[in-house]
């Protein structure tokens, strides 16, 4: 038996002529053809794993390995010395070659791969006889310790290979060809869908249609009223829709929902700062004088010439004092939005974990300055069809009610127009329908539909969270002032800063000569500790300012009375003035 086995198998040494010196090495004739099925993996220093009907194991130190079939199909033929690959050996693919370059690689002689169809098969070949090509039809049947392993569906059908550690994409997310294939009319993509296929727009046709191109339910049996003002029924947010779960928003609908900021972290124990106060001085009669000219100058109907004439009997200076508070917060706020959906990778919770409101990185542009930043959270990304035109791409006309004609407004839908000639009412086909009683409606063009302007007619819309960050600057104030002056007046007028003060959280004055205006700027700065409790303190602000106020008491002719000069502008406020209209107010 072991010499019939013997025979059956003749030594490659025998078989295979050796090359001639200096020509390449023929290639390893057991190696398996290029573009039909995957070779087992090979272990470092393990033989691969013996098929039946495949070549027999190589001996060692023997090149190419002994009865190993060729590149291609079926067995090798008889090798002719110095050639590469073997003469006779079918070529790898089908069909004739090109005609080649001298010198070209490979050598002449060996056909190109890719054309025609393959040879017929021989017994003991491989791949088996049968099976198809990788590539065409089914995958092919697996043999016994083969790999991938037996069961185990190849790639490009059903579900991805398993991942390794660190590999990326990271694990959870689907390779490109694995899973269901993209949605189909607007339906929304399954879970893990990362990218799908733009759809195209609905866009009304150019040209005048001759009746509506789509019949609604619910239309209106006649032609409507031609009404220019009419507006389509718009329905800017869902009702009733499930979105793919978002941790940490979990609750994120269509609402602003504030988002609590971090825990108040007190500042530091630090030296409390010097608080230094600048003094204020006080005007003059003659500044006085110019003073209240100018306040009649502004008033047309005053006379000038008590402003001119009047005497002052005494100028009293004094200065109101006014303590200003500046808090400036960031209030953090999310809620879902939307826009058309064009195509393009959705950037959903399959891409990762989304950031959390006080995580995401934002700066004010200014400080002290009321403004809002808005910008889109990551990985909260999920595309559903349009609720306001049902994956539809267009809406009904408001105009014409989707019938694409209106009531004709020149002979209100009769066809005919009548007009009084000679005292005779004379009746005639009306030139605006000519007689149809109805026009084509301007807005649809006689189609009956316009574009939904929601989803601007790509049929689905992408929804997102929003992040809306809101700086706000908090002012409180406190004026001291003791004259009769309305104390509202000097908060718009200019005077001298006293003390300012800006720090992530100042220390309220407790040093300056007036009571009040120490127990006043302690009572609000404590009050705006916890004013805003889902707002975070950036910066505070306080200033201490000195308006110089004068009371002057003037006569003129048999009246007395006073007025008062403030502010650096030097306003005034009189308002007792003598001569309030002129002759001409008299007259009227």
């Amino acid at each position: 038996m072991d010499a019939e086995q013997d025979n059956q198998t003749p030594p490659a040494a025998e078989q295979q002529p050796q090359p001639a010196e200096g020509a390449n090495p023929p290639p390893p004739t057991g190696a398996y053809p290029q573009g039909y099925g995957a070779p087992p993996p090979q272990q470092p220093g393990a033989p691969p794993p013996q098929q039946p009907g495949a070549p027999p194991p190589q001996q060692p130190g023997a090149y190419p390995p002994t009865g190993a079939p060729p590149q291609g199909y079926g067995a090798p033929s008889p090798q002719q010395p110095g050639a590469y690959p073997p003469t006779g050996a079918p070529p790898q693919g089908y069909g004739a070659p090109p005609p080649q370059q001298p010198g070209a690689y490979p050598p002449t002689g060996a056909p190109p791969q890719g054309y025609g169809a393959p040879p017929p098969q021989q017994p003991g070949a491989y791949p088996p006889t049968g099976a198809p090509p990788q590539g065409y039809g089914a995958p092919p049947p697996q043999q016994p310790g083969a790999y991938p392993p037996t069961g185990a569906p190849p790639q490009g059908y059903g579900a991805p290979p398993p991942q390794q550690p660190g590999a990326y994409p990271p694990t959870g997310v689907p390779p490109q060809g694995y899973g269901a294939p993209p949605p189909q009319n607007g339906a929304p993509p399954p879970q893990g869908q990362t990218d799908l296929p733009q759809q195209a727009a609905w866009i009304p046709s150019s040209n005048e249609a001759n009746g509506p191109g789509y019949k609604w339910d619910d239309g209106p049996d006649s032609d409507p009223e031609d009404d220019d003002n009419a507006q389509e029924k718009v329905e800017q947010l869902p009702t009733n829709v499930q979105f793919t779960p978002v941790p940490g928003y979990e609750n994120i609908m269509f609402n602003d929902v504030s988002a609590p900021p971090p825990a108040y972290q007190p500042p530091p124990p630090e030296k409390r700062p010097e608080e230094v106060f600048q003094s204020t001085g006080a005007i003059g009669e003659e500044e006085v004088r110019n003073a209240i000219i100018e306040f009649v100058a502004q008033n047309c109907c005053y006379g000038a010439k008590p402003a001119r004439e009047m005497t002052f009997e005494k100028i009293l200076p004094s200065s109101a004092l006014h303590y200003k508070l500046e808090t400036h917060t960031e209030g953090r706020t999310t809620k879902r939005e939307h826009v058309p959906y064009r195509g393009g990778m959705v950037d959903g919770p399959q891409m990762g974990i989304p950031p959390l409101p006080w995580s995401m990185h934002c700066q004010p542009d200014n400080l002290f300055m009321d403004h809002t930043k808005t910008m889109e959270v990551p990985h909260t990304s999920d595309v559903r069809e349009c609720h306001n035109c049902f994956a539809r791409g267009f809406v009904r006309c408001g105009r014409c009610h989707g019938r694409g004609r209106v009531r004709c407004s020149t002979c209100s839908g009769s066809g005919r127009t009548h007009e009084d000639r000679d005292g005779e009412t004379v009746s005639e086909t009306c030139h605006t329908c000519h007689g149809s009683g109805k026009n084509r409606c301007f807005r649809c063009g006689g189609d009956g539909r316009i574009t939904c302007p929601v989803c601007e007619g790509f049929r689905q819309l992408r929804f997102f969270i929003k992040l809306f960050v809101k700086y706000t600057n908090h002012v409180d104030d406190y004026i001291y002032e003791t004259t009769d002056l309305p104390d509202e007046l000097i908060r718009d007028v200019q005077g001298q800063t006293l003390f300012e003060q800006t720090l992530d959280y100042v220390w309220p004055i407790s040093q300056y000569a007036q009571p009040e205006i120490n127990q006043n700027s302690i009572r609000i700065v404590e009050t705006h500790r916890s004013a805003w409790p889902n707002e975070k303190q950036l910066q505070q602000r306080q200033n201490l300012r000195a308006v110089p106020v004068s009371e002057v008491h003037y006569k003129w002719n048999d009246d007395a009375s006073r007025f008062w000069v403030y502010g650096f502008e030097n306003t005034v406020y009189c308002p007792d003035y003598p001569q309030t209209c002129c002759w001409g107010c008299n007259i009227l």
